[in-house]
Order: C-alpha cells, then structure tokens, then sequence
C-alpha cells in the first residue's frame, strides 16, 4: 500500500471517534423530533390546546420524511465505523511502541517535527524516518486486513 493512502488511512482512523458523535447527534436529533412523548405532561395525560392527534400526525409526517430509514442509515454507518476503528486498531496495535506514539503525536495531535524530536529524544531526521517506517510497517499490516480496498475507500471518501 502507498505511503499516501496509509496516511489517509491514519487520518480517517483518527477522525472515526468525531464522525461517529456526528452521527450520533443527528440521529438524537431526528428521534427528539418525532418524539410522541414530549408535550405529555406528569399525569400521563397529552394537554394541548391543539385539536387532533398529534401522535399520529408525528408518525405521518416520519413517513413522509422518511426519518425511520434514515435512522437505520445512520445505524449502519456506525456499524461500519466501528468496524473500521477496529480493524485499523488491530493494525495499529501491531506496531511497536515508538511508531504508535509517533504516529498518535504526527496525526492525532498534530505536533510539529520539532516538538516530535524533542518528545522521542531523537533528531528530526531521525523521527521522519521512524515516521517513514511506521507508515510503512502499517501499510504492511493493512494489506493483510480483510476488504482493505473497501476500507480506503472509505477513507478517500471521508478525507475529501
């Protein structure tokens, strides 16, 4: 695997937890919205001053929007999320201590190679080239993941 596309890789795997709490927010969202429960007030009694049944207009209008099926969208995103979490995990868990700091300090916490240096208490050029074969030791590892093709993919897809 390219140098280029492990760091896409990397990037996404770093960027799964943000778009998994995206996820999360507008499915929240979408189920406040069509909430039944909402104007019921403690006596389990529905006060409005609203003629009709607004139970069933909620669930209408869910239909119409199509909001249930969007839901299990996001659900499935999620799943696929985790899925891919995972197994660049188990990669990045391959790797040996330096390289997953390294990379966590390069591509989580975007440190600057001096400060990547100082905190390695190695010379730059020295964690470059850690960096270079940390990334080429996970692209190693990715090959071996099943639907790697898939997998970057996704993350091309994320990464635009």
């Amino acid at each position: 695997m390219r140098r280029a596309d492990v760091k896409t890789v990397i990037a996404y795997y770093f960027e799964i937890p943000a778009m998994r709490m995206e996820f999360a927010a507008e499915r929240a969202r979408l189920e406040s919205e069509y909430n039944g429960l909402r104007g019921t007030s403690y006596d389990g009694v529905p006060h409005s001053s609203m003629p009709g049944k607004p139970t069933e207009e909620l669930a209408a209008k869910m239909e119409a929007d199509n909001t249930w099926g969007r839901i299990q969208e996001i659900t499935v995103k999620v799943q696929v999320l985790q899925a891919d979490e995972a197994a660049i995990r188990g990669c990045v868990d391959a790797l040996n201590g330096r390289y997953k700091s390294l990379l966590s300090m390069k591509y989580f916490r975007r440190y600057s190679w001096a400060k990547i240096s100082s905190s390695l208490g190695a010379p730059e050029a020295t964690a470059r080239r850690w960096n270079d074969r940390a990334v080429d030791r996970l692209g190693e590892l990715l090959e071996d993941t099943p639907m790697v093709e898939e997998l970057l993919g996704r993350a091309s897809r994320a990464r635009v």
